[in-house]
């Protein structure tokens, strides 16, 4: 998975089948990431159908991890239940998350866990079927209270984030200024704990020497980041 896909907290992905019209079965998550506490050992994760037909969803987890790229691997150090299960128009699930293992001394574990659509066998209903998937992160919190220690440079005209603390950093709602003029904006940047991760930003960016990323963290507070000036190549 390239680094693109690290700033969707988010992913949905498409499946088709030849005919005229589109069918597409709807549902919501709620909340749309976990942390999971020292007390806690687990959390749970609300969905809803929020279609007009019926829908099967299957719940994976893999471990995930950084560096400079996103990777995913299935993984059994987490317990999703139920794994898999139907919903009714308007009818709500409760899926529990547990860790497994042990968690770590001073660093957070990090996860995926997708939420997708099992797509009906046979039937007789015309159009192609359009089937969703969703992904949220859960995050182990550490035996220890961990910060994030994020330092930022340019490489080949990209932003590399490199985060040396034990716990992720998030920055959402991210906006790319080149002094007061806004030049590139993002969903969300997320670096996970020892891990680091390189933004690709769009040619024209890559070309300003200067620039500042305004956001919102995890608490809601807004940080303004001034990225050192781009070296020659």
């Amino acid at each position: 998975m390239s680094a693109r896909g690290a700033l969707r907290g988010l992913v949905f992905s498409s499946m088709l089948a030849a005919t005229a019209s589109a069918v597409a079965a709807s549902f919501g998550l709620s909340p749309t990431g976990l942390s999971i506490g020292l007390k806690e050992q687990s959390g749970s994760v609300v969905v809803t159908n929020t279609g007009t037909d019926e829908v099967a969803i299957q719940v994976r987890p893999y471990a995930w991890s950084q560096d400079g790229e996103e990777h995913r691997a299935e993984t059994r150090e987490l317990l999703v239940n139920p794994p898999i299960f139907k919903l009714a128009a308007g009818e709500q699930q409760l899926v529990r998350v547990a860790s497994r293992v042990a968690p770590l001394r001073d660093v957070e574990r990090a996860y995926r866990v997708v939420f997708s659509e099992v797509p009906p066998q046979g039937g007789t209903q015309s159009g192609f079927r359009i089937t969703v998937a969703m992904d949220i992160p859960v995050y182990v919190d550490p035996v220890q209270a961990a910060v994030p220690i994020i330092t930022w440079r340019r490489q080949s005209g990209n932003l590399v984030a490199e985060n040396a603390g034990g716990r992720h950093f998030r920055l959402r709602d991210v906006r790319f200024l080149n002094g007061n003029h806004v030049v590139h904006t993002v969903p969300r940047i997320v670096v996970l704990p020892r891990s680091w991760l390189q933004i690709e930003l769009p040619v024209s960016v890559k070309q300003v020497r200067g620039l500042r990323l305004i956001g919102q963290d995890d608490a809601d507070q807004s940080v303004s980041i001034d990225v050192p000036v781009a070296t020659a190549q």
